[in-house]
């Protein structure tokens, strides 16, 4: 392409948003197109949804001509900078390469000077990070600052600068250039109070300056800071390196035994390579879903659904499929053990130590969050957060740099997660369900009996949890026709117990699911079954849920988030909903909160 339709280009989001063709400063006053720029350049050759770019250029009350306002942006921006702004038939992308974004050419250079520090060869390490950290600005994109999703971008290229400021100004203490150092310690210190990696460095390069009485003092101000802000302590090492200091040993040595340093003895680590889980061959459906997981610019995908909905079998699938894009490893990380969630410090020291890092001296949950992402910042791994509870448990697993991809499954919509892809699943169609069948018992039996299969499915539905139990029974007993089986499953009380197939029972995933007393959301439940079902009117399901202690509509909004109620689609049963807002359940889940009802009234 030449220089007429693409003009030689550079432009910098690490401080002010800044625009130079052909080494003129190119002139960008309207504030939506402003924002509409640095939003592309913050997602560089990714495309972003044009919903997503409306929502963040309007809010939550976009005009009538917002598409067409966008288009007329994207339009005049093009003017400046070519085009590097293509329509993707669903959004925009920014293309750009690291010659002309100053984030992809910092993010080169920390890779190239990590690479180096692992060969050896720290002078090289400590010029090029060096560099990448020379190219980092106060604040960037201030302007933006109330923009959530720039923000979120903004926080992570925060993080990873910090990240690799520490591994810099390590290196140039170790190599004997503490005073100079110094100079931006001081500043970068005062930035971030509470970074035990900048106060150790700062400590360390005082004291080698004859500065103990500082350094000590240094110290002081961070464990005041500490108690104040986050009610803990100083982390033991940097206690140690006061106490050092405190003692008048002499100066500390030069290679810091600062957090991501001593703390994690040096090991040969190994690659944490593909530790995925078989994909299920008869994966029927979805492919909508696997399409946006595959094209999604977002770096971090929550997949949500009700109990039994397919999520992790989505997850493994899509993650099969992207694995090749991460060579330095794809695993599922459980996030639940036996029901109960799992501490987030325990889930990263099980990761860190399986590829042959020794962490046992990393006793406080932020160091040790520290050293895993750092330990993530240069690597590009696919990590599978299965079964998440809460938005807390996945945000401090979440990288701070976007070479990884995350894909999060949950039942709840995990709403307080920002700058995330959210897929929500539902029941597969009837078409779908019935090539399930097919392929698990046979498409001779399916259609010979098809009027027995979608009775089963009305009353049933046509979640894959449900659809497979059915498949895995009916391949068992292979002798029974199926419109038999669907009168036997119309007469038994329990039904709930025909839906089992060796060591997998729906009635045993309900009970670790909804039935412990603990569940936030188990008085709710409980009301739930109280109510003819499973599709249910507004006003029906507010009237009844106000009864059980809280605001009705509240609850709804609750039950909605936590995954057990969904927007009804076909609100079909005139009897239910006429000219209202109807919600549904899974019909074997009502039917388990109906029990759980009865018993309670017994």
């Amino acid at each position: 392409m030449g220089d007429a339709i693409s003009p030689r280009l550079h432009c910098s989001i690490l401080g002010p948003l800044e625009v130079h063709v052909a080494d003129h400063r190119a002139v960008i006053g309207a504030p939506k197109q402003r924002l509409l720029l640095a939003i592309l350049l913050c997602h560089a050759n990714a495309v972003i949804p044009s919903e997503q770019l409306i929502d963040c250029l309007w809010g939550e009350t976009p005009p009538r001509t917002a598409r067409k306002n966008l288009q007329v942006y994207v339009s005049a921006l093009r003017k400046i900078v070519g085009d590097r702004i293509s329509f993707q038939g669903w959004g925009y992308r920014m293309r750009a390469d690291r010659e002309e974004l100053d984030l992809l050419r910092f993010l080169e250079l920390s890779r190239s000077g990590r690479a180096a520090v692992r060969s050896g060869d720290l002078p090289s390490a400590a010029t090029l990070l060096g560099d990448a950290v020379g190219m980092w600005h106060e604040r960037p994109l201030v302007e933006f600052r109330h923009v959530p999703l720039v923000a979120a971008e903004v926080g992570r290229f925060t993080e990873l600068f910090l990240s690799v400021y520490e591994d810099w100004v390590e290196l140039e203490i170790e190599l004997g250039r503490h005073v100079e150092a110094l100079g931006s310690l001081d500043v970068v210190a005062a930035r971030f109070p509470a970074r035990e990696r900048v106060a150790a460095a700062r400590m360390t390069a005082l004291s080698r300056c004859g500065r103990a009485a500082e350094a000590l003092s240094h110290f002081e101000g961070l464990r005041r800071h500490l108690a104040a802000e986050m009610g803990i302590d100083p982390s033991p090492l940097i206690r140690q390196l006061y106490q050092t200091i405190l003692r008048g040993d002499g100066p500390p040595p030069p290679r810091l035994p600062g957090l991501a340093g001593a703390a994690v003895r040096p090991r040969p680590v190994r690659a944490l390579a593909n530790r995925l889980p078989r994909d299920v061959d008869d994966f029927v459906g979805r492919e909508t879903e696997v399409r946006r997981v595959l094209e999604e610019p977002a770096h971090v995908t929550v997949i949500t659904g009700g109990l039994g909905a397919g999520k992790t079998a989505l997850a493994v699938h899509v993650a099969h499929l992207l694995a090749l894009r991460y060579p330095d490893g794809a695993v599922v990380i459980p996030l639940r053990r036996d029901g109960v969630p799992r501490p987030a410090a325990g889930v990263q020291r099980e990761i860190l130590e399986s590829v042959g890092l020794d962490v046992t001296g990393v006793r406080e949950d932020d160091a040790l969050a520290s050293v895993w992402r750092s330990w993530l910042a240069d690597r590009k791994i696919l990590l599978v957060l299965d079964d998440a509870p809460d938005e807390a448990s996945v945000r401090v697993l979440l990288p701070g740099t976007t070479s990884s991809r995350v894909l999060v499954t949950s039942r709840s919509r995990l709403s307080g997660l920002e700058s995330v892809a959210r897929i929500g699943l539902g029941e597969l169609s009837a078409s779908e369900g019935v090539e399930f069948l097919s392929r698990v018992i046979g498409r001779d039996r399916v259609a010979g009996d098809l009027p027995a299969v979608l009775r089963i499915f009305r009353r049933y539905g046509l979640s894959p949890l449900v659809l497979r139990l059915l498949g895995a029974r009916l391949a068992g007993l292979w002798h029974l026709p199926l419109s038999l089986l669907a009168e036997r499953l119309d007469r038994t009380a329990n039904v709930l117990d025909e839906f089992v197939a060796g060591d997998v029972s729906l009635r045993r995933r309900f009970e670790e699911s909804y039935a412990h007393p603990s569940w936030p959301h188990r008085t709710a439940f409980l009301a739930l079954g109280a109510l003819g079902g499973p599709v249910f009117g507004h006003e029906e399901l507010v009237e009844a849920l106000d009864r059980a202690g809280e605001p009705g509509e509240r609850v709804v909004e609750s039950l909605l988030e936590a995954g057990v109620l969904s927007i009804s689609q076909t609100p079909a049963d005139a009897e239910v909903v006429a000219h209202s807002l109807a919600y549904a359940m899974s019909p074997l889940a009502h039917r388990f909160a109906a029990e759980l009802h009865g018993n309670r009234e017994r």
